[in-house]
């Protein structure tokens, strides 16, 4: 059955992490899924626009909710603070008369309304959730084949609590869950789900580094042969600052980073060249080495 979403790639994806737009792209497309890239969205404001204005900050991301509720689906997103934000709106506005007419007042003068009709999604939860275990599955034409890899959620997918559904005690994340899918070993380490410091390395780029480092260190200390994230601004962290994260700590970490959508891709055939992983500053020939890449482009067609 084929799903759409409206899609809001947000800047990094279309910037300094284009590999994660066309990883994503990538992956969608194997399983029939179109995403529909809302047509001039604006910005999430990232956390600056609730700082300055709670206003700005509604009125910002319900502009991108209004724009997808008008496309008639869900809205899928691929960066933590992106998502945050949006979540955060959408739960607000719907309980929120108040709040939520002051929103339409300012988007009717683009003819735009919100009225709480869709849903906020990761792509991590579309390929958990909405593509589910079974088909994910039935796709995997390269196993991980016990690659250790060091899932790193970052501290926004997590918050608020209150915007996301209660699920059984002692539920497995799932990130980890899909990382065993695909066969590989999830490494445990302190840090995993604690802030990465992009939001800081602006104001105290040192202490940036170290509390980046410290994750890496934990990491590798545990056995990781890798690490993949949902947010590209983790990923920004750790791939594009390592070699500063290594200066500063006097440590030689050689750890390659993974977006989501890259470490699916690769157990489904997609190639290197399909991932873009060439655009990594990390390296990630030593993963290929280890799940036997034979760079050959997958070829199976699309799931009707």
């Amino acid at each position: 059955m084929k799903r759409t979403y409206a899609y809001f790639p947000g800047c990094s994806a279309k910037g300094t992490c284009r590999e994660l737009d066309l990883s994503t792209h990538a992956v969608a497309a194997l399983f029939g899924i179109d995403l529909v890239e809302l047509e001039n969205p604006g910005c999430t404001g990232a956390r600056e626009f609730r700082a300055i204005s709670e206003q700005l900050h509604l009125t910002a991301n319900g502009r991108i909710l209004a724009l997808a509720e008008r496309q008639g689906c869900d809205l899928v997103a691929v960066c933590d603070t992106c998502l945050l934000n949006l979540m955060e709106t959408n739960q607000r506005l719907k309980a929120d008369a108040v709040a939520r007419d002051a929103v339409n007042r300012a988007l009717a003068q683009e003819g735009l309304t919100f009225e709480g009709k869709i849903e906020v999604k990761h792509f991590l939860w579309v390929l958990t959730e909405d593509i589910g275990e079974q088909q994910l599955r039935e796709r995997i034409v390269r196993p991980l084949r016990g690659l250790r890899v060091a899932p790193f959620y970052g501290c926004h997918i997590q918050r608020p609590a209150a915007a996301y559904a209660a699920g059984p005690a002692g539920d497995t994340p799932a990130l980890d869950r899909l990382c065993r899918l695909l066969g590989a070993e999830v490494v445990q380490y302190e840090g995993s789900n604690k802030c990465c410091g992009f939001h800081v390395v602006g104001v105290e780029e040192k202490i940036a580094l170290r509390m980046s480092g410290s994750h890496l260190t934990n990491a590798k200390s545990n056995g990781a042969q890798c690490i993949v994230t949902p947010c590209p601004l983790c990923h920004t962290v750790f791939d594009a600052y390592q070699p500063s994260i290594e200066r500063e700590l006097k440590s030689n970490y050689e750890v390659p980073v993974l977006h989501v959508s890259q470490l699916v891709g690769l157990a489904l055939g997609l190639s290197p060249e399909n991932l873009a992983l060439s655009r990594h500053v990390v390296a990630c020939e030593g993963i290929l080495a280890h799940i036997g890449d034979s760079r050959a482009p997958q070829t199976a067609a699309p799931m009707a």
